[in-house]
């Protein structure tokens, strides 16, 4: 027994010591260069339209509002809500070409671990559990690292949330934040909206608490919380398209089958590891739900809300993570002592990470490297043939590529691309079902108006032109292949 006792002491011993605490952290928020995770930025297909949006508003010093870039969006309505992102993200490629893409990617992401690792901290004010808790969310948002603004709404969401748990316990005086973080929110990424759902189920908490007779259950003042909901309110229109949002996310609404065709949009299919952390972080959220020694209603509407949320739609198991982590810190603070880390631990960790980041960024990858992972996944010989040959449109191309046509061949309208909110359902699904030689393929008008044709071998439509004559194979390098209409007659 009484070695059990001294191996206990050593190990408290050691988990105290603030080294290795600092090398926890430098693990925690460095694996995700380490594993390589960051190249993976370069297989988002997003990237490139938002980066050529970019360099449009640059070059016409205006932001668009009709479609510029492809054949089925002329003329229609196009609200560009997250042109800041595009003109950043433009900019950091100008200047650092993929590595500038691959640094601010790992740098989102490493801004959303620190800020879920702080608001898990201030709730639960152990370190060890706080970095227990973090840990699995780090690989689950690998699901929503991709150099799109996306990473923004994560991180944003977490600042909201801890703001409003902060004036929770008192410290109103930093709601005035939120007005500030719903603007910039607001111009960046259409989910703004969970922005204003966290501010207002936290305002409508009084009532939560008179419903459910949790009257020792704390809230935020009524007569702080609801000037700056109003005031946020406010702050999502003033952006140049002013309503235009809010269009975007009602046009959404009335078109269902996206939700059919865009994958991100599917629910989990419990093929890969995070399904299953997913549902466990959440099955352990009710668990300490349950636990809690008081009842707290505003818990269980935001964990209902996330569940909802996060298993309808996969792109979005992030917020269920969060709500369910937080729920956990929340209900095991009440069981655990605080500890006050030295000053000295946070700036050793920041050393590491960043000596880490540096070296890994430095060391371990190049603008050719990384220009080899986009080949593999895009067109980008395809391209450089059509360049070297002058080859004309139109052209005709998949769902998929489109965003990075656009960028790479910005002197072609492009078939059709990632906005959605441009396309809309039935063109996407006219789309899909040409490349997948559904019947009516022959009919589809923009394939019959095109001189290109540029796609994967993996398409059943590309195996099909293969056998037609009217269309003849100019390039085919085992990613893309391109074809061209025979010419007849004289």
């Amino acid at each position: 027994m009484g070695i059990f006792v001294s191996i206990r002491s050593v190990l408290q011993r050691v988990f105290a010591n603030d080294i290795v605490k600092a090398a926890a952290l430098v693990v925690l928020f460095s694996w995700f260069l380490i594993n390589r995770s960051a190249w993976l930025a370069m297989n988002d297909p997003d990237v490139w339209w938002h980066m050529r949006s970019g360099e449009w508003i640059l070059q016409h010093h205006q932001l668009p509002h009709t479609d510029p870039f492809s054949i089925t969006g002329v003329g229609k309505p196009w609200v560009a809500y997250s042109w800041p992102f595009g003109v950043v993200i433009f900019e950091i490629a100008r200047n650092w070409d993929l590595l500038g893409i691959v640094a601010f990617t790992y740098f989102c992401w490493l801004a959303i671990g620190i800020a879920l690792f702080a608001l898990i901290r201030s709730e639960l004010k152990n370190f060890w559990w706080s970095v227990a808790l973090t840990l699995p969310a780090t690989g689950i948002i690998l699901r929503n690292v991709a150099p799109r603004p996306g990473m923004i709404t994560l991180l944003f969401f977490l600042l909201t949330l801890n703001i409003l748990l902060r004036a929770r316990r008192g410290q109103t005086q930093w709601l005035w934040l939120l007005p500030v973080l719903i603007w910039i929110w607001a111009n960046v990424h259409i989910q703004f909206i969970y922005g204003l759902f966290l501010i207002g189920v936290f305002a409508i908490e009084p009532l939560l608490n008179r419903i459910f007779h949790a009257q020792e259950a704390p809230s935020i003042p009524a007569r702080k919380i609801w000037p700056v909901l109003a005031v946020c309110l406010v702050a999502t229109v003033l952006n140049p398209y002013g309503l235009g949002p809010y269009r975007v996310i009602v046009d959404f609404l009335k078109e269902p089958k996206q939700i059919i065709f865009i994958t991100e949009f599917h629910s989990m299919s419990f093929g890969e590891w995070m399904h299953y952390a997913v549902l466990l972080i959440t099955l352990g959220a009710g668990v300490a739900l349950g636990r809690m020694k008081r009842l707290e209603p505003l818990w269980i509407v935001l964990l209902v809300w996330a569940a909802v949320i996060g298993f309808r739609m996969e792109r979005d198991i992030w917020v269920i993570t969060f709500i369910a982590l937080t729920v956990i810190a929340h209900s095991l603070a009440q069981t655990r002592e605080p500890h006050k880390e030295d000053r000295r631990l946070w700036l050793g960790a920041a050393l590491g990470v960043l000596v880490i980041a540096v070296g890994m960024l430095h060391l371990q990858t190049n603008n050719a490297h990384l220009r080899s992972i986009v080949a593999d996944q895009y067109p980008l010989g395809a391209v450089a043939y059509i360049h070297e040959h002058h080859l004309q449109g139109p052209i005709f191309n998949d769902f998929d590529w489109g965003g990075f046509l656009i960028y790479a061949l910005p002197e072609f309208k492009v078939t059709i691309d990632g906005r959605t909110n441009v396309h809309g359902q039935d063109e996407i699904e006219r789309c899909l079902r040409t490349w997948q030689v559904w019947p009516e393929w022959k009919t589809d008008p923009l394939l019959n108006q095109a001189n290109l044709v540029i796609g994967s071998p993996k398409y059943a439509l590309v195996s099909v032109l293969k056998l037609d004559p009217k269309w003849k194979v100019v390039f085919d390098d085992g990613v893309a292949v391109v074809f061209e209409r025979v010419r007849t007659g004289g």
